[in-house]
């Protein structure tokens, strides 16, 4: 896949069967793409944080210095909550995290006796309208949205158990597990675990959620990070009653190393370079607007850390001496405000107008700032958008039709991801007879009829709570 100010585009997919992906051959992969878009053009290449990617990463960058890698964002994420959903024995969370892993333990179990027992199912389907959807693979969180799902149909859900069948059901290979389910739903406690659960990770879900995209944000995530943080430790400190100030929570501590832990390992030069471009981030409105760990915020230019990487991406970046030199002092004109950046439009636009925008209407005076800008604040920061084609590839290529060559199934898999990505920029894909046309497209078995157990997935928030029984469509 490849991203612009454009948008996304599907380029090509490589059949690696008989290759071993060690760093070699994916650098050598990565290289000849590179060459066949334009080596110049090219800001970053995003992967997810294996070993052997990051190995890759810095094969690229020691041959094309101006390319950066950067670990998916989505990725890092999805492993913070998957530390904090399932803790190993050995790690320092554990105590306090033990709990979470209990309560996502029963939250599947109810899922999976529900869905794989037909009587328990027909129960359900005649208390609720909405379905226990799965979560599909190629997705993230998929515990935190399942658990989500469990809240939305409490009310069903205890309705269920106290049906008169419910209570006639006797099996015994399965009454243990049934009356261990009812245990859940009936009881207070739970639901009140369950309710904090999705409380303090909601702010890493409405990250994961905006960054789960291939639209351009990789300027916001430095920002993004530190308010998720913010939010997480204001949710936890409200509910243990503690004072955000003075107070201390061993749980938060925990929870904040694993978030810092995985923010340390995928934050990069680009990160802070695009962070420093965005012009809001100036503002005296934005700075008085909030705090990060209790202190004050600061411009992007008096950010020691952010300081020290926007040196490393201009020395990288500008490998002419002058061209260097001009860069240096571009950079100290825009974030000082001074000479036009000074005038009274240009520093009330800055808090109000895209960064993008922003840098067209005013950026002519710092011609090697503006282009930068032009770049890194068109590029997302998730190649979560690259797996998702595995899905549409499976479904062309399936069992049935095997005999599919490779090439072909490239080409079929090239124009529908296209033309899905085409067809997302267009009204009538929310509004209109044809709208979210793709989103069932992909459940289908070979025969062609709908998989039982629609999906769920992050980038479609609006079709969590959506009635999919056929009566009820709208």
């Amino acid at each position: 896949m490849a991203a612009s100010s454009g948008g996304a585009m599907f380029l090509k997919c490589i059949d690696a069967s008989g290759n071993i992906k060690d760093a070699d051959y994916v650098a050598s992969t990565f290289e000849s793409a590179i060459k066949e878009v334009g080596e110049q053009i090219v800001v970053q290449i995003i992967t997810d944080n294996a070993s052997n990617y990051k190995a890759v990463g810095s094969i690229i960058e020691s041959k094309y210095p101006h390319v950066f890698w950067t670990p998916c964002v989505v990725h890092s994420l999805n492993l913070a909550l998957k530390s904090i959903c399932d803790p190993s024995e050995k790690s320092p969370q554990y105590v306090h995290c033990k709990w979470i892993a209990d309560l996502v333990s029963d939250v599947q179990n109810i899922r999976n006796f529900v869905v794989n027992h037909n009587i328990t199912l027909f129960i359900y389907n005649k208390c609720s309208k909405l379905s226990l959807l799965r979560v599909a693979y190629t997705r993230f969180a998929s515990s935190i949205i399942m658990s989500k799902r469990l809240r939305e149909i409490k009310l069903s859900l205890e309705q269920m158990v106290m049906y008169s069948d419910w209570k006639n059901y006797r099996d015994g290979n399965n009454e243990a597990k049934a009356q261990e389910v009812k245990r859940c739903i009936v009881n207070d406690v739970w639901w009140d675990n369950l309710d904090y659960l999705l409380s303090f990770t909601e702010p890493i879900i409405n990250m994961l959620r905006a960054a789960d995209t291939d639209t351009p944000i990789l300027h916001s995530i430095y920002d993004m990070w530190d308010s998720m943080i913010e939010n997480v430790k204001q949710n936890v400190f409200n509910h243990e009653g503690i004072s955000l100030v003075e107070g201390n929570s061993g749980f938060f501590d925990d929870i904040h190393q694993i978030l810092e832990a995985r923010w340390n390992k995928s934050n990069t030069p680009l990160h802070c370079m695009a962070h420093s471009l965005v012009p809001k981030y100036y503002c005296e409105a934005w700075l008085q607007g909030g705090t990060i760990g209790g202190a004050p915020r600061v411009s992007p230019h008096e950010d020691h850390e952010v300081s020290m990487n926007i040196s490393k991406c201009f020395k990288r970046l500008f490998q002419n001496p002058t061209d260097l030199r001009k860069a240096y002092v571009e950079y100290g004109t825009f974030s000082s405000g001074s000479e036009f950046f000074n005038q009274a439009h240009v520093i009330d636009a800055r808090m109000f107008e895209e960064p993008i925008s922003w840098w067209a209407n005013y950026g002519a005076s710092t011609p090697l700032l503006q282009t930068l800008a032009f770049k890194l604040l068109s590029q997302p920061a998730s190649s979560s958008c690259c797996e998702r084609n595995w899905s549409t590839y499976s479904f062309i290529q399936s069992i049935k039709r095997n005999k599919l060559a490779t090439s072909r199934a490239e080409d079929l898999v090239f124009v529908h991801c296209n033309l899905r990505l085409m067809s997302r920029k267009q009204e009538e894909y929310k509004d209109g007879p044809t709208k979210y046309w793709d989103l069932c497209g992909d459940n289908m078995d070979s025969d062609g009829y709908s998989i039982e157990l629609p999906e769920l997935s992050l980038d479609e928030p609006e079709l969590e709570t959506m009635t999919l029984n056929d009566e009820d469509e709208d």
